[in-house]
Order: C-alpha cells, then sequence, then structure tokens
C-alpha cells in the first residue's frame, strides 16, 4: 500500500520527508491497516475506553486530553503527521489512558495494536521501528515538559509555536493552527488573554503573523530567541 506520509514509523524506506513521491513509498504493515478520516472535532477514541487501535496521521492534527475528576479536560499533548502514533502510551493496556480529539480535519492510518504487537514478535523490524516510535513519544513528551517548565510567558508560547511547527520548516513557514488561543492557554498554564496578549507582541515585533486559524513564522530567529533566552522578558501570569 503506497501512503503519503513518508516520515511514519512504519514506511519502507527511511528518508526525509517528502524524498520520494507517495507511489514510492509502501507501508510494511499494510495488511494491519485501514485508513480513516475525522472531521474537526470527532474523536479518534476516549479515555477508558477499551484500547484496540493506534493510529498514525498523514494530514492534520490531534490534541491529547486528560479527564479530571471533576470534569475539566486537560490537553496534554498534540499530535500530527510524523513518527508519533496516537494511542501509543495504551499499547499494552485494556484501555486508553486519554482521548484523542480531531483539533483540524484528520486523515490517517488506523493500525491493529494487537496485531501490530503480534508481527513485531515475529519481524525485529517492524520490533525496532515500533521502538523507534516509543522513543518519538518520548521525546516530544520531554520537549512538552520543556515548553511548560519556562519561567516566563512569553518563552512558553513561543516555545509552543516552535513545538507545533513542521518538522522539516526552520525559517519562513505559515501552518494551520491547530489549536485554539484557549486550548494553548490550557495547554500552558496560562490565561487565554496572556497568549493573546504575547501573540500580539510578537506580531508587531515581527517574529509572527497571527491570522485566525494560523501561524506565519516570520523571523525564526527571534522566535527561537524568545524561547531559548527568554527574549520577552515577562514572567508566568
Amino acid at each position: 500500500m503506497s501512503c503519503g506520509n513518508s516520515s511514519c514509523p512504519f514506511f519502507e524506506l527511511q528518508a526525509e520527508p517528502g524524498s520520494f513521491s507517495e507511489a514510492e513509498i509502501q507501508c510494511i504493515v499494510s495488511d494491519v491497516i485501514q485508513k480513516v478520516t475525522f472531521k474537526k472535532g470527532d474523536v479518534l477514541f476516549l479515555q477508558g475506553q477499551l484500547s484496540t487501535s493506534l493510529y498514525a496521521l498523514t494530514e492534520g492534527m490531534v490534541k491529547i486530553c486528560s479527564d479530571a475528576p471533576d470534569g475539566w479536560e486537560q490537553i496534554v499533548g498534540l499530535s500530527g503527521p510524523g513518527n508519533l502514533l496516537v494511542g501509543l502510551q495504551s499499547l499494552n493496556g485494556d484501555r486508553y489512558a486519554y482521548s484523542a480529539i480531531a483539533s483540524t480535519a484528520v486523515s490517517a492510518c488506523e493500525i491493529n495494536h494487537r496485531t501490530l504487537l503480534a508481527r513485531a514478535e515475529e519481524n525485529a523490524d517492524t520490533a525496532l521501528r515500533l521502538i523507534g516510535a516509543v522513543n518519538a513519544q518520548l521525546a516530544h513528551s520531554r520537549a512538552l515538559v520543556e515548553v511548560m517548565g519556562h519561567e516566563f510567558a512569553a518563552a512558553k508560547v513561543a516555545s509552543l509555536i516552535l513545538l507545533m511547527t513542521p518538522e522539516s520548516s526552520h525559517g519562513h513557514c505559515c501552518f494551520g493552527l491547530p489549536c485554539s488561543r484557549m486550548d494553548m492557554a490550557n495547554i500552558l498554564g496560562l490565561r487565554e488573554e496572556t497568549v493573546c496578549r504575547l501573540m500580539a507582541e510578537m506580531q508587531r515585533s515581527g517574529a509572527i503573523n497571527a491570522p485566525r486559524g494560523k501561524i506565519d513564522v516570520r523571523d525564526w530567529k527571534q522566535l527561537q530567541a524568545i524561547s531559548d533566552k527568554h527574549f520577552a522578558g515577562r514572567r508566568t501570569t
């Protein structure tokens, strides 16, 4: 089966995204997947639901949510096309440890994880690719923890924008914002007003342009400076 997601852990040839045409990229586990789509707001799975599948995204963004006892929905992560597998944390569990909701329209490969585990026991290449996906998830989770650990609010917002920027982009880049400013505030532990104000300041400084639903990174170095060096000098509020 051909696939347009060249950074999925299970594509046949290891290469940088965009190196091959869709017709040249073959999935090594095509017999245990089916292609699915979701509209914005659709639920891929709910916390506590029986765990059956993993999802490798080819388009769109999914927000990962944890439901608190008081009913508050805490966003604990974002996942998009790449080597992250949505649902991976529940691979060895009977039920999903969190909920996954489409932040945008989503196209994905749904992978039966029981069959995938059986395949990994039989095939070393599949097992190594699954380990790679686990390592990628750990790296992403660590990066998100670092974002939330910044002392200054501006550094948190800039770091989250950088984390959401497509991996292949390290300069001028425009992409669809996968979550609202309220969602960003939820992730970062800030007020929505604070996120809006800081993004407006970054826009006035020329680091970004932020039309509704999009982020246009105009000055990667300046945005990186805000993230790395607390350039804006504002504490978390």
